[in-house]
C-alpha cells in the first residue's frame, strides 16, 4: 500500500527508462530474455539491459538497491545461464563500487495461476492441455523438477522491498518442491478428473493445493 510501481516493459522505450530510474527509490528487475531467436541475444537482453541500468544509476550517483531475477541456470555453461550470471557479475560491481544493496533471486522454476501455456512452464503447459482435453507430451516422466510457487515469490520480493538492505547477497524464494515431470501431470489430472465428478482432493497437501488453485486458473 505504501509503494508507487513505476513500471517499465517491452513495450516501452529505453529513453523513458532513465526518468523512471531518477525517480525510483527501489528496482526490482525482472526482465529477461529466454527464447531468443539468435543465442547472441541472450547476452543483449540479459547482461546489457542490466548494465544499461546500473550504468545509468552510477553516472546519477543514485546508489538505490536492486532486487534481480536470476536463474538456478546460472550455475550452468549454457548461453542462457552464461547471460544470467555476467548480469550478476555486472551487479556485484556496482554493489563494490557504489555500496548500493543488491539481492539476487536465483528462482526455481515459477508455476502459478495465469501463466503462459506451451511456451516455459510445463505446469502451464499441462494444465491447460488437461482443462481442455488436448494430449500431453512427456518424454522423460522422471526428469525431476523444482517448482515454487508465484505467490512465494511474490512475497518474498515485498520482504525485501520493505527490508533495510545491506550488501550483496543472494536470496532464496522458498519452499522449493522438489518432484518429478511425470508426478506433477499425474496430479494434475487427479485435480481434473476429481473436479469432473464433483470432488476436490486433499487440500492438507500445499503443494497439491497451489496445483489445484493454477489448474483452475485454465477451466473456461
Amino acid at each position: 500500500k505504501d509503494c508507487t510501481v513505476l513500471p517499465f516493459d517491452i513495450a516501452n522505450e529505453e529513453s523513458e527508462l532513465f526518468s523512471l530510474l531518477a525517480k525510483a527509490d527501489r528496482i526490482v528487475h525482472l526482465a529477461g530474455i529466454n527464447r531468443p531467436l539468435e543465442p547472441s541475444e541472450f547476452m543483449a537482453g540479459n547482461f546489457g539491459l542490466t548494465s544499461t541500468i546500473v550504468d545509468a544509476l552510477e553516472k546519477m550517483q543514485q546508489p538505490i538497491p536492486v532486487i534481480f531475477s536470476s536463474s538456478i541456470q546460472a550455475q550452468l555453461e549454457n548461453d542462457y545461464g552464461k547471460s544470467k550470471r555476467a548480469a550478476e557479475e555486472r551487479l556485484r560491481a556496482y554493489n563494490e563500487r557504489t555500496g548500493a544493496p543488491v539481492r539476487i533471486f536465483r528462482f526455481a522454476n515459477i508455476f502459478g495461476k495465469w501463466c503462459r501455456p506451451n511456451y516455459n512452464s510445463a505446469v502451464a503447459t499441462f494444465c491447460y492441455n488437461i482443462a481442455h482435453g488436448l494430449p500431453l507430451t512427456i518424454h522423460d516422466p522422471e526428469a525431476p523438477l523444482r517448482l515454487v510457487y508465484i505467490d512465494d515469490v511474490v512475497e518474498v520480493i515485498v520482504r525485501e522491498l520493505k527490508a533495510e538492505l545491506q550488501g550483496f547477497a543472494y536470496a532464496a524464494a522458498e519452499p522449493v518442491y522438489e518432484t518429478t515431470v511425470g508426478q506433477v501431470a499425474g496430479m494434475i489430472q487427479d485435480i481434473h478428473e476429481k473436479r469432473q465428478n464433483g470432488f476436490i482432493g486433499d487440500y492438507s497437501d500445499v503443494f497439491y493445493k497451489k496445483l489445484a488453485t493454477t489448474y483452475l486458473s485454465y477451466v473456461d
